[in-house]
């Protein structure tokens, strides 16, 4: 499964899709893609009518096959992840970090344009992880 971050399926469903979003994703149209339900939340709370979040939302679950909760297991894997990333002097927002674990714990491809904070080693070394280099 891929897992797409926020990012990811901002760029994708925006009105100008960004090409190497949509590239990517028509490379792995293969295999079932997922969201984290932070991702949902964050996708949604971008608009401020719940008429057009109600419509975003059913864009958005129509194109992925599976919005993924934060369960317990996950909790334990945030924080796993935090302490490894810690030991090594790197640190995410909780968010990400949340999004991260969901993946890991779903043996799920994170998919994400965020290079600022995802692309480091020590997170590389963690995950499965896709950097989408975008426009």
């Amino acid at each position: 499964m891929i897992l797409l971050d926020n990012n990811i399926v901002r760029k994708y469903s925006a009105r100008n899709p960004d090409p190497h979003v949509v590239e990517y994703l028509a490379a792995h149209y293969d295999q079932p893609w997922g969201i984290s339900a932070i991702v949902l939340y964050e996708f949604l709370s971008y608009y401020e009518e719940q008429s057009t979040q109600r419509r975003r939302h059913n864009q958005l679950t129509d194109v992925v096959d599976d919005v993924l909760a934060f369960d317990e297991a996950t909790a334990v894997e945030a924080a796993s992840m935090e302490s490894s990333l810690a030991t090594a002097g790197v640190s995410l927002d909780a968010a990400d970090l949340l999004i991260a674990a969901t993946a890991q714990q779903h043996g799920a491809t994170l998919a994400t344009a965020d290079t600022n904070d995802f692309d480091k080693t020590p997170v590389h070394e963690l995950l499965d992880l896709d950097i989408v280099t975008t426009s």
